[in-house]
């Protein structure tokens, strides 16, 4: 079977019960290559090589003179990250984003992170320097990247004052939050301050996956029937950091924060961390036991936005457009830890109308970080 036969094949098997509304977003023939005049990817990452260095000393530090990154960890990141192509921000990614047909790259700090440091100065310090680091990238290619700000999350205030001057004064457009802040979730009312100046700068907050407490994962993730670094790969991006993300949104909604904050924009990656396919399960069930205005789908659909962050699968774009909707879908690629130059052609090809594909290339982002 070749590739467009599997496509639209895959899409009719997927819709299932829903064949119905799968049908309205289905054109008769997968549009081809070149249909999309622009691409605009939300979830790429980049690092700033002494800023990670000095969270890591930082660390060493505080864990007694003892690094914190376990071998097991480093086995696991010459998996997923085998070499420096996160700390370039030039020629190698540009190479890239043509071959894949990326427009523009939104950028976002990733491993290393100074967002959890509980030293707030520290963490304030190295947020600002990661953040103008940030902005004058972008100014050597103001048309390929645009970014989101790191945040010095120990302390919602002063986080909220990075992000107004990383949005007004940079011109960054939102901000990403990894994980939880030491093992607290970021739907506790200490972050309030941080989420209501979101709104306020009309801003969206990226809510990315992290390393999750040794605890859960040790329970969950490990076993003598595996290896460590197949524990580790569980843990994270094989599995277990998503389910952790889906529960962090899922806190987020049930916990009243969108009716305190009812234009407060967030976007989930990896097609929405696995809650979009427990919708109508937390409408039937979760929603007898708490008090919020609406339903749990209903904030899901308003308040989130979702991405494939390089889960290129043609079933759960499907499912994600019939659930949620085109309009509350944007695109990415989680560069440089998944890198497939395939990226625009996927879209293309989509068994999807053009008014649906153009959305979740560039409208929608267009829209929400008011860029061009």
């Amino acid at each position: 079977m070749n590739r467009r036969n599997f496509i639209t094949a895959s899409a009719t098997l997927c819709a299932g019960a829903t064949l119905a509304n799968t049908l309205t977003t289905m054109e008769a023939k997968p549009t081809r290559k070149h249909s999309l005049k622009k691409l605009i990817t939300v979830e790429e990452h980049f690092t700033i090589k002494s800023i990670s260095g000095k969270v890591m000393q930082y660390l060493t530090k505080m864990n007694g003179g003892v690094p914190p990154v376990s071998q097991t960890q480093r086995d696991l990141m010459k998996i997923v990250l085998p070499d420096d192509a996160i700390e370039d921000v030039g020629a190698r990614r540009l190479a890239y984003m043509d071959k894949a047909g990326i427009s523009t790259q939104v950028l976002s700090y990733g491993a290393g992170s100074p967002q959890n440091i509980a030293d707030v100065g520290l963490a304030t310090e190295l947020c600002r320097e990661a953040n103008e680091t940030l902005a004058k990238m972008i100014t050597l290619h103001p048309t390929r990247f645009a970014g989101f700000a790191l945040l010095p999350v120990a302390n919602a205030e002063k986080a909220a004052e990075e992000l107004t001057y990383s949005v007004r004064q940079l011109g960054l457009k939102g901000a990403m939050i990894s994980g939880t802040y030491n093992g607290t979730f970021f739907d506790e009312p200490q972050f309030l301050p941080l989420f209501a100046k979101a709104q306020e700068l009309g801003v969206p907050i990226f809510m990315h996956p992290a390393i999750i407490q040794k605890q859960v994962t040790d329970y969950y993730f490990n076993s003598s029937q595996w290896s460590a670094v197949a524990g580790a790969m569980f843990a994270t991006a094989g599995f277990g950091w998503h389910a952790d993300a889906g529960i962090a949104l899922i806190r987020m909604i049930i916990s009243g924060l969108f009716d305190k904050l009812p234009q407060l924009q967030i976007i989930s990656g990896h097609w929405g961390e696995l809650v979009p396919f427990y919708l109508n399960r937390l409408d039937d069930q979760l929603q007898k036991t708490i008090n919020i205005q609406h339903k749990i789908s209903d904030y899901f659909k308003k308040n989130i936005y979702i991405s494939p962050s390089g889960f290129f699968d043609i079933n759960q774009l499907i499912y994600a457009v019939n659930e949620i909707g085109a309009e509350r879908i944007l695109y990415a690629c989680d560069y440089p830890f998944l890198i497939d130059e395939n990226a625009k052609l996927f879209l293309e090809e989509a068994p999807l109308s053009i008014s649906d594909k153009k959305k979740i290339a560039y409208e929608n982002v267009e829209k929400l970080l008011q860029i061009k």
